[in-house]
């Protein structure tokens, strides 16, 4: 098992964002940045910023490049999702079920609160925790922000103008996680172990629901494939990352890789190789599984599929659950950042993310 550097923070990471390039798509700028989100005593956004490893003079597994605080701003409520937008603006989703956007500026170090809203209640009027949000993938402008919350609702509201969102009760369970497909489409993972398709442009109807026959194991987790809108990945709450391939939805293929022992919080295809599913769990870990060869999708569930390389990353000196990850788009480095209960700050260099796991 390959290790993590480890960064004491003394607060619990909940979760995490790396910033856009200031400069294009490709970073030429020697100093990285990436902002956290904590709950529990310390509800803050705290902005950090990191060498670049692309200009590092020492091997990329040095315990001396990792991350220094540029700032800190107090967060209403835990933050339970980050989205960096651009190397400007920021938008969270808070445990109190409130959507917020804030201002940054990274050559002077000053984080503030732009506009909030509130996007989740119950139906008595109290708070419902917003769990997680995502923004349209669209060069549109007037871009929306999707959030899912624990009352069942999914909210709509655009980041131009933080109003009164447009809120529609598609479960009546938790709704734990959700993402774009398209710029028309999402996808949304429940407590009670369903994926749900919808359209933007008919919010109240569902396209598509369908679950793991085989499990009723919640879905804790969810994350498109960045080429091919038809094929998803979940983590549940049992270990197992699932990858589906809904182009069938009455009847998708579903791929199980028992990869975790404990709940999976959040998964995504590498930016870097979408054959490889990257993981964080509250076992403590990381893994980075090869679910696919060139050429070949997903098997069918009860199929036996070919043995599949894993490459768990995990420290000794955190112990408790590895809650959020981002991996940072734009360098040649594959690099790698997360957060856990054990109030660390955890980081990983490959100079060559063309690894082969077998």
């Amino acid at each position: 098992m390959s290790k993590l550097q480890v960064q004491p923070v003394a607060r619990k990471v909940t979760a995490i964002s790396w910033l856009p390039p200031r400069a294009g798509t490709a970073y030429t700028d020697t100093e990285l940045y990436f902002v956290t989100g904590s709950g529990a005593k310390h509800k803050e956004l705290v902005l950090w910023t990191t060498p670049n490893p692309d200009f590092a003079q020492s091997e990329p597994d040095s315990t001396n490049d990792l991350a220094a605080v540029v700032s800190k701003v107090p967060h209403n409520g835990d933050v339970q999702g980050i989205i960096a937008l651009s190397p400007s603006l920021l938008a969270t989703a808070s445990s109190t079920g409130i959507i917020s956007v804030y201002n940054m500026d990274t050559e002077s170090g000053s984080m503030e609160l732009g506009e909030s809203v509130t996007a989740h209640k119950f139906s008595n009027g109290e708070v419902a925790g917003a769990t997680s949000l995502a923004v349209q993938p669209t060069g549109a402008l007037d871009v929306e922000v999707a959030s899912c919350g624990e009352d069942g609702r999914i909210a709509f509201t655009a980041l131009s103008r933080l109003k009164e969102p447009q809120g529609y009760e598609v479960d009546s369970t938790v709704i734990t996680d959700l993402c774009w497909t398209t710029p028309t489409q999402l996808a949304i993972t429940t407590r009670g172990g369903q994926i749900k398709i919808f359209d933007r442009r008919m919010p109240s109807e569902i396209l598509a629901a369908f679950a793991n026959s085989q499990s009723s194991q919640a879905l804790e987790s969810i994350a498109v494939h960045p080429s091919q809108p038809f094929r998803l990945a979940t983590g549940t709450a049992g270990g197992s990352v699932l990858v589906w391939d809904i182009r069938d939805m009455r009847q998708p293929v579903i791929e199980e890789l028992a990869v975790h022992e404990a709940n999976v919080w959040q998964v995504r295809f590498d930016p870097a190789d979408s054959t490889r599913v990257i993981s964080c769990s509250e076992d403590a870990s990381i893994a980075v599984t090869q679910w696919a060869t060139e050429g070949r999708g997903a098997v069918a569930l009860g199929v036996a599929p070919p043995e599949r390389g894993v490459r768990r990353l995990s420290s000794m000196f955190n112990a408790l659950s590895i809650n959020c990850f981002d991996i940072c788009p734009s360098t040649r480095t594959h690099l790698l950042v997360a957060g856990s209960d054990s109030g660390n700050l955890l980081m990983e260099k490959t100079v060559n993310p063309d690894f082969k796991l077998f």
